[in-house]
């Protein structure tokens, strides 16, 4: 009479769908008919974050969160009508932002006489990641390897949600005749499958689960495991119609027949092999060692029984070792092993063995950790000749950190090894203005600061980490613990902390701070370049806005560094094409005969009373897209990329192109200043260039005039300085750019053969009004006219700042206030102004 009680009938469907559920490609559970758990699957269970054991005998309404139950309860209230429902719903259980969206498909068990369900199946299918791209995809009823089917006995036809017998038409749903379906079974399949109808079908029968082979239409040969269920009997108890689910287990047959031979290889391999295979079970206890390394008389292992002891501590004085405390933390975590070289002594005072140890976590087919599986190497002999080498090849020859290409090969090594879903992160550190202590304390000091700094990071590295050192006043921490940003970001915390403590120098208390840049794979990078670069990225920028703190990259930055590189591609383009615009900014000379003005002068007043004698040439640059890129921002990256000098000799073609028509179509006879940079002027085919293309245009040398912008790099430099002189033998003159900011060496003035200075805009703008500034201009005009230079007061914007310069005697004016900077023909349009003015 147990076959009767709905609550038996219930355990006893989960009982059956048990055998074979943890196989399946879905989340699969049973619930009764008040929806009670009876059993659920592993999948199942890890998708709610619990274990199968303790979510049995759970209410639905326990499972579920309370917000999302009202979309669910019609859908129970179908399927315990005896109705198949499929439905999509977004759940917020897995803590992912707007929720993970499932297909869910719901099977009632089969009705009993009276046409009551007991119970239901549950599939569910994590349809997130393609939601946005389908969200409407019958997931269920089409996943891969599985189909529901429904047979009619007395009919005759198998009705199958899926066609699994015709690949091409896989996911379509195909109604068989008995005949044809048992067609397709494999000759000696055909007994075991017809037994198993029969004993489902005969008063009593409730179940039965048969192992098939079936040929598709296309010749190729499928394992199937077919699971039955009783769904409908006649007066006699005789079935008329069964439900079942088919799945396709083709791939793990071959899967298991592959292992199988792979497994009889390893045992002979490493029965024949000079390593010593070994495996340990969970717990790190030693199960297996291969015989040969038993056997063999030069294994130390011949003289020791370590079945049964624990690999992790096996080491007498592994406390010591930082090469045993990270294979104790590598198996802690069940991570891989590769290439970790260990030591090994049989007794305290036995020579010291190196072993090299490879291995790989056992898990099993439900994803649990059962153990290790490895390989074991003598390598005393290499590792010795190895050690010489590294310390050349691959040590800082200061810190004994590793180097930049040790860095790296870690970098890459923790890359290939890190799971998906798992994180490791690297730390780019800067030791702010360290440069200040070599400079006042000498290198040795510095030389002795930089090594307790590798001291402290080999202290903070974890044993499974790298310090290394980058160059210079740079370092990097590989910390392959960091599994998160949060994570990354406290431990670069710790790190400045402990790198910013003073530390006791030839008698000194040195004491500085500490700039980091953080970067996470895979979410910043997924390559060592890539991540090595944003790292630095995020170090710059930790700079950037004021030292001593901690930065991780960010999508700002790596806009701006995506931004940076693709405007670095198109100028290369540019470049190539002439793809630049020249603007010209006028530079006005007041006229000797017109009077000084007053503050109750208009600008149309002051500037019928100047002239222009000059226009700056400016370099302009438009994208593809019709962006206007600001020139600070391209030229910073043509200096950046080394681009500079391929840029120079383009845009002064342009540039003398442009000024030519100004000379040809408005009979200008003034002179055109370009900028230049000492970098630029390094070139030696700089000269004859200039000179050529200028004659080319018919453009007199002594129009041209040369902007050089104040560097330290001039100084002392008799290239550069031969290169100047050559200018000024043309007839070429010479500026000084931007005198008055920055360093401003008045030696300048003496030793390059310059015609002109350029009062900087800082000191120009607000000049009326700041008294500072004024005495700077002051200083520079008069000084100017002790050395029977012009001087040229740029960014001159407002009315105010025009009439005092103009009393104070400022020859040249640039700015705004009488002109923004113009194309070429806005340039002619204005000459063309100032020569025909308007009759009054």
């Amino acid at each position: 009479m147990a076959s009767d009680n709905p609550s038996m009938k219930a355990q006893s469907w989960c009982h059956d769908i048990a055998r074979w559920a943890e196989h399946l490609p879905l989340m699969a559970a049973c619930f009764d008919a008040q929806s009670s758990l009876l059993y659920c699957n592993t999948a199942y269970a890890h998708w709610l974050g619990r274990s199968p054991d303790a979510l049995h005998g759970q209410s639905l309404e326990q499972l579920v969160p309370a917000a999302e139950m009202p979309s669910i309860a019609p859908h129970v209230e179908a399927v315990l009508r005896g109705q198949i429902s499929q439905y999509e719903r977004q759940s917020a259980l897995t803590g992912l932002q707007g929720g993970a969206w499932l297909q869910v498909r719901l099977v009632p068990f089969p009705p009993d006489e009276h046409g009551a369900v007991d119970g239901y199946f549950c599939f569910m299918q994590d349809t997130t990641r393609l939601h946005a791209s389908d969200s409407s995809l019958d997931l269920l009823r089409t996943s891969p390897g599985l189909t529901i089917w429904d047979l009619d006995l007395l009919s005759g036809q198998l009705h199958a949600e899926q066609n699994w017998l015709d690949e091409a038409h896989r996911y379509q749903p195909k109604t068989f005749t008995i005949p044809e379906w048992m067609g397709h079974v494999v000759p000696a399949d055909l007994p075991a499958l017809e037994q198993a109808i029969a004993r489902i079908s005969a008063p009593g029968g409730f179940a039965q689960t048969v192992e098939t082979r079936f040929i598709r239409v296309d010749g190729q040969m499928v394992t199937t495991m077919n699971h039955g269920m009783v769904r409908e009997r006649n007066a006699d108890g005789v079935a008329t119609r069964i439900f079942g689910l088919t799945w396709d287990i083709t791939e793990l047959r071959q899967t298991q027949k592959r292992l199988h031979r792979s497994e009889s290889r390893f045992r002979m391999l490493a029965e024949l092999s000079n390593e010593w295979f070994w495996e340990s079970d969970a717990e790190g206890v030693l199960s297996y060692i291969s015989r040969s390394s038993r056997r063999s008389e030069a294994s130390p292992l011949a003289r020791l029984n370590l079945i049964g002891a624990n690999l992790a501590a096996l080491y007498p004085g592994q406390e010591f070792s930082p090469e045993w405390a990270q294979l104790r933390f590598l198996m802690e975590e069940r991570e891989e092993i590769r290439d970790l070289i260990v030591p090994f002594r049989l007794e305290t005072d036995a020579a010291l063995l190196w072993w090299r140890i490879d291995a790989a976590p056992i898990i099993d087919s439900l994803g649990l950790f059962q153990g290790y599986r490895g390989v074991v190497r003598d390598v005393t002999q290499a590792h010795q000749a190895e050690e010489k080498l590294e310390l050349a090849a691959y040590r800082d020859a200061l810190t004994g950190l590793a180097n930049r290409t040790l860095f790296e090969k870690h970098v890459e090594d923790a890359i290939a090894v890190t799971p998906p879903g798992q994180s490791f992160a690297v730390l780019f550190i800067g030791l702010d203005r360290f440069k200040l202590i070599n400079d006042a304390l000498g290198h040795a000091v510095g030389d002795q600061t930089l090594i307790e700094t590798a001291k402290r990071l080999v202290q903070l590295a974890r044993p499974n980490n790298t310090a290394a050192r980058f160059g210079g006043d740079e370092f990097l921490i590989l910390a392959r613990d960091a599994h998160d940003a949060a994570q990354a970001m406290q431990l670069a915390k710790w790190v400045q902390d402990t790198l910013s403590e003073p530390i006791e120098q030839g008698g000194r208390t040195l004491q500085f701070s500490v700039s980091i840049g953080v970067a996470v794979f895979p979410q910043h990078g997924t390559t060592t370049a890539e991540l090595l670069g944003r790292a630095d990225a995020a170090l710059h920028e930790s700079k950037t806005l004021g030292r001593n703190r901690v930065e991780s990259f960010s999508l700002a930055l790596q806009l701006r560094s995506e931004r940076r590189s693709q405007l670095e591609e198109e100028l290369r383009a540019a470049i190539a094409h002439h793809r630049f615009e020249v603007h010209f900014q006028p530079i006005w000379s007041r006229k000797q005969s017109v009077l000084l003005h007053d503050e109750s002068a208009s600008v149309e007043v002051l500037r019928g009373a100047y002239q222009i004698t000059s226009f700056e040439a400016l370099a302009r640059w438009t994208r593809g897209n019709g962006e206007r890129v600001q020139p600070d921002e391209f030229i910073s990256i043509l200096t950046d990329s080394g681009m500079l000098d391929s840029f120079g000799p383009v845009m002064m073609e342009i540039a003398l192109e442009g000024f030519a028509r100004l000379r040809k179509e408005q009979g200008f006879e003034g002179t055109m200043a370009y900028n230049v940079s000492p970098r630029q002027l390094h070139v030696n085919a700089c000269v004859p260039c200039l000179s050529g293309a200028a004659e080319g245009l018919g453009i007199p040398a002594d129009r041209l005039v040369l902007e050089l912008t104040e560097n330290v790099e001039i100084e002392h430099n008799p290239d550069l300085l031969a290169v100047l002189d050559a200018f000024r033998g043309l007839g070429v003159q010479l500026a000084l750019d931007d005198f008055g900011a920055g360093y401003s060496n008045l030696g300048y003035l003496t030793r390059l053969p310059v015609n002109q200075i350029k009062l900087d805009r800082a000191i120009a703008a607000g000049v009326s009004t700041d008294r500072f500034k004024a005495a700077i201009a002051r200083a520079t005009l008069t000084m100017a006219k002790t050395l029977s230079l012009e001087v040229v007061a740029e960014g001159v914007e407002t009315l105010a700042d025009l009439l005092w310069l103009e009393r104070a005697g400022c020859p040249l004016i640039q700015g705004w206030v009488f002109s923004r900077a113009l194309n070429v023909q806005q340039a002619l349009n204005l000459l063309r102004e100032l020569r025909e003015p308007k009759s009054l």
